[in-house]
């Protein structure tokens, strides 16, 4: 595992390139027609300001005292003229310096401040512009310095929808691509990969310069490093290297950063070495650039560990510590610090020093899994070399149930990305026929200029049937977007269900009671599998249920009764929504038992019968005691039940009832009953 840096949150707006075109009768015409249908917009459309422009150009060429002088002079102008707008404009400006300048509480004070007094304004586009650029200056605040990709994902969604109420296009790419980047960071790598390809392709529609592409395409080649696809990220890292020289400082540290991350993951560990040694040698001629020095000497240290130069890695840690831990805390970098430092003590055989780490660091809560996995790897090296075999096995098997989870996910996550790439590739080959088509009509047009009439008629109607056929394209990949994101939230209970089930082991561990150790592992790579799939045989559904109630139910403490009983006559082979059964007894287990004291008989009670001769209806029934107000309301499980339903309800005539009772009575027992109602015939 090694730190990853967010390489799109730069707030600096793109320009737009301009060109012409040839001047046939055809193009004319077309640009008549465009110029027809938005003159009236023409004098609403807010502009970019120059002076703001003036002092990004100013930051881009390393000059930040220059910047800090432009933007306070502008603040004083906007005050002396009465000009609100332009103050929260200046605003914004002083939290991106301060971004330059690795000034955190500057950044999250003078966004704060605009967006403040931009939201009690009436909106309109020229504050919509401003406004978009406060929110990315506060989600970089987020992604940047604190590491919170949910946080700025919130303010950089917020930025797209006022980027796209303000009209100006060219601002859209960075829109698009620092959510994307968001994304990313909270591993929704499907929904990275989307915005990436629309930013690149707004971008191609809009023929900017090339310099623009550099956060498209890193973040594109990030995306496909996550996702160890390192034949395609190759590609696009050539791409971003091919033009380093033209870059920034700030470009080129992200550039190299995601670079060296992508040999690093390859295990190319000499090349990774190669990348950060220059991108550290270029930072010592970058001034007020300690916190890039410190990240990269962490990423140093890391490669150097791993070609055994163990000497140099524990200088540059030692270091980056004190950084990262009194200088500009994050408990993110410094917990995966201490990771480095156990590994380091294990090479140099310090198994004191590195049990001493271990105890006085534990892991940070916003650690990603596969730093988590790296951390369980290193203390299980650590266990084997002292002897402790106990420790050393449960740190395996912790290590291997994770493992497990993360190559399922990732798995998942392939798929995604490959159907964003094949949609960017189908818009690619829909570009080129429409340009085809185009050079045809220009050449018809100039051997009958008599016809220029009808053929006019002619664009129109087919205009509308390229916009009829583009509708449609749209609704299939939105089709396909709505089953990724269906098949994203239902991998969700994957965490949720692990990490419930091994507090529960624990648990029995510590209480002295029996482990069902073995039986969780199987249960829990049976669960990746069905999983995966939407629809399966109520019978497995059912059998994977038992499993689950096994694991769960068997605490050696609290009297328990189940049992299930399916009506004469129903083959308990119809198909049925996975997990979906699994989900309603885990929360009769986390939401109704633990209303009961201890004492009291715990009642689960399953019950399949016949409706009528076309529907079957499936009940679970626990007996609990009074639930507190809001618990209709469910939690994940109950998210992804009704997400479940919604989507097969699309697709079949007859729909899935599902119904709570929350004071239902069974056996003479007040209780919480829920029941699925549905179809005999149910299609995915």
């Amino acid at each position: 595992m090694h730190l990853e840096l967010k390489i799109n949150v730069s707030v600096i707006p793109m320009k737009l390139t301009t060109y012409t075109t040839g001047s046939t009768l055809l193009m004319m015409s077309a640009i008549l027609l465009a110029t027809l249908f938005s003159c009236q917009n023409t004098n609403d459309k807010p502009k970019n300001n120059p002076e703001i422009s003036e002092i990004n150009d100013t930051l881009r060429l390393g000059n930040i005292p220059r910047a800090i002088e432009m933007t306070d002079a502008l603040k004083r102008s906007a005050i002396t003229n009465g000009d609100s707008t332009l103050w929260s404009e200046a605003m914004v400006q002083q939290g991106v310096n301060a971004y330059y300048q690795g000034n955190p509480p500057l950044v999250l004070v003078s966004a704060d401040s605009a967006i403040t007094w931009l939201e009690r304004q009436k909106p309109t586009k020229e504050r919509a512009r401003v406004l978009a650029k406060a929110y990315q200056t506060h989600g970089a605040f987020y992604d940047q310095f604190y590491f919170q990709p949910d946080s700025a994902a919130i303010y950089f969604r917020k930025a797209v929808d006022n980027v796209e109420f303000s009209g100006i296009k060219e601002d859209l790419p960075q829109a698009y691509s620092n959510y994307a980047n968001a994304m990313r960071m909270g591993a929704s790598l499907d929904s990275a990969a989307f915005y990436y390809h629309r930013a690149i392709t707004t971008a191609d529609s809009l023929r900017l310069e090339p310099i623009h592409y550099i956060p498209l395409y890193n973040g594109i080649a990030s995306v496909l490093t996550d996702m160890r696809d390192f034949d395609n990220s190759a590609i696009w890292w050539e791409k971003s290297m091919g033009i380093l020289e033209s870059m920034d400082q700030y470009d080129k540290f992200n550039t190299l950063t995601g670079y060296g991350n992508d040999l690093y993951y390859r295990e190319d560990y000499e090349g990774a070495n190669k990348v950060f040694t220059r991108l550290r040698k270029m930072l010592d001629s970058v001034p007020g650039s300690q916190w890039e020095k410190m990240f990269t000497n962490v990423n140093l240290a890391d490669s150097y560990l791993r070609l055994g130069e163990t000497s140099n890695a524990t200088e540059l840690l030692d270091s980056a510590a004190i950084y990262f831990s009194e200088d500009q805390p994050n408990p993110m970098v410094t917990s995966y610090i201490h990771t480095l430092q156990i590994r380091a003590a294990l090479a140099k055989g310090e198994y004191e020093n590195g049990l001493y780490l271990a105890r006085t660091h534990p892991e940070a809560d916003t650690l990603r899994l596969e730093q988590h996995l790296a951390r369980l790897k290193a203390l299980e090296a650590l266990y084997n070399n002292i002897g402790n075999n106990r420790l050393a096995y449960v740190t395996r098997c912790r290590h291997d149930q994770l493992n497990d989870s993360l190559r399922s996910y990732k798995l998942s996550q392939q798929i995604s990305a490959l159907n964003a790439r094949y949609q960017r590739d189908r818009r690619i080959l829909d570009l080129e026929a429409d340009s085809t088509r185009q050079q045809a009509h220009i050449y018809k047009l100039m051997a009958a200029i008599a016809i220029a009439i009808a053929v006019i008629i002619g664009l129109v109607l087919l205009y509308v049937v390229r916009r009829v056929n583009m509708r449609r394209r749209e609704q299939r990949m939105m089709n396909k977007i709505i089953s990724l994101r269906q098949e994203n939230l239902r991998n969700r209970v994957t965490p949720h269900f692990i990490y419930n089930a091994l507090n529960h082991e624990l648990q029995n561990e510590k209480d002295g009671n029996p482990s069902h150790l073995d039986s969780l592992v199987h249960l829990i790579r049976r669960q990746q599998i069905i999983a995966s799939e939407l629809l399966i045989p109520f019978s497995e559904e059912l059998k994977f249920t038992e499993d689950y109630i096994q694991v769960i139910g068997d605490n050696g403490r609290d009297p328990f009764d189940y049992h299930y009983e399916i009506e004469s006559g129903i083959d308990p082979e119809f198909q049925f929504p996975s997990m979906t059964l699994q989900i309603l007894v885990e929360n009769a287990f986390k939401h109704g038992f633990t209303t009961l004291t201890p004492e009291s008989e715990r009642i689960l009670h399953i019950n399949v019968r016949r409706c009528d001769e076309n529907r079957i209806s499936v009940s679970v029934f626990n007996n609990c005691g009074p639930m507190p107000s809001n618990a209709e309301k469910g939690g994940t499980g109950i998210r992804v039940l009704v997400e479940t339903f919604r989507l097969l309800n699309e697709h079949n005539k007859e729909q899935i009832i599902f119904n709570v009772d929350m004071d239902a009575e069974c056996y003479g027992l007040k209780g919480y009953n829920a029941t699925i109602t549905l179809p005999n015939n149910l299609k995915q």
